[in-house]
Parts: structure tokens; sequence; C-alpha cells
């Protein structure tokens, strides 16, 4: 058997809960996660076949690093990995147990609130730079890069919608 795997798969942001049990199945199946990457590139280790249920946070640069990290492992979350600000987590359970890193509603508002800041920094960082060159009017076609270009505006505004919905659904559950 393999020691290592490594797999491809995307996730969109909104979408971490999906990410979380595909994490956990994983290490149901016997392989733990041990790093990610960007562009949803997962190193998995084998090992024994166990129950972690991994938890995702989004917290980019932070000053209180050392403390914020102290607080999950005094909960009992071990940190497994960072990729792009987001932090990921993990804990072994018992089957049928969910442990969650947030108590409450409106702590999962606020992380997906600093991912739609974060986002919509780029998206208008994107638009302000770039934007007036590439959507002027002149007489030649479009060309790939302002092709390109549109298309991440487009994604991040997407995302940022599917963020600001999830947001919506969570504060209906209170």
């Amino acid at each position: 058997m393999k020691e290592m795997m490594h797999k491809i798969k995307w996730f969109w942001a909104w979408q971490d809960g999906h990410e979380e049990a595909w994490l956990r199945k994983m290490s149901q199946k016997g392989w733990h996660l041990v790093s990610v990457k960007p562009f949803g590139i997962y190193n998995f280790k084998a090992g024994e076949k166990m129950d972690f249920v991994y938890r995702l946070d989004y917290q980019a640069k932070r000053k209180d690093r050392i403390y914020y990290l102290q607080l999950f492992q005094d909960a009992g979350w071990e940190h497994i990995s960072e990729m792009s600000g987001w932090q990921y987590f993990c804990k072994q359970v018992e089957p049928g147990e969910s442990p969650e890193i947030y108590t409450d509603v409106e702590s999962k508002v606020a992380k997906y609130k600093r991912l739609i800041a974060y986002l919509g920094f780029i998206d208008f960082f994107m638009i302000w730079i770039t934007g007036g060159r590439i959507l002027r009017y002149d007489n030649y076609p479009w060309n790939a890069i302002q092709i390109i270009f549109v298309g991440v505006v487009l994604l991040l505004t997407y995302n940022t919608i599917r963020l600001a919905l999830r947001i919506r659904q969570l504060r209906r559950l209170m």
C-alpha cells in the first residue's frame, strides 16, 4: 500500500461543509490529511481507518497566531495545515460525534464575512488596477488576457454572492 496519496479536488469557499465531510470519509478509509496546497491539491498519509472530524476556519494573517492555535489545541483540535488563509483542524471522535469549532451561528457568519472582505478586496483591486485598460473601447477584438480577467472577476463576484447567501441561510437559523 502507498504511504502517501495526492488528490486534486475543488471546493468553493461556501462548500466548506462538503470539504469537511469528504476529509472525514477519507480518514475513515485510512487516508489522513497531511497538507493542502493551492488549486485543491490534498496530501494524505496512509494509516489506520479512524474517524477524524475536520473543521475549517478562515483566518488570514493573525498577529496572535500562537494564541489562536493554542485555543484550538486546548479544545482538543490538532492544526493540520493552512492554505491561503484557510486553517485545517482535526479531532478524533467516537462514531456519531460531530464536534464543531464554532459554538454559535454568529461566529460562523463572522468567518464568511472575513472571507467576503478578502475576496471583495481582490475583486475591487483587479477592477481598479486594470479595469479601465481592459474594458476600454477600441477597434480590436478582445484578447485572451481580457477574457481571463473578466472570467476571474465574474468568478470572484459569484463566490462572494454565494457566501452572502450562506450568511443569509445561517442567520435564518438564529
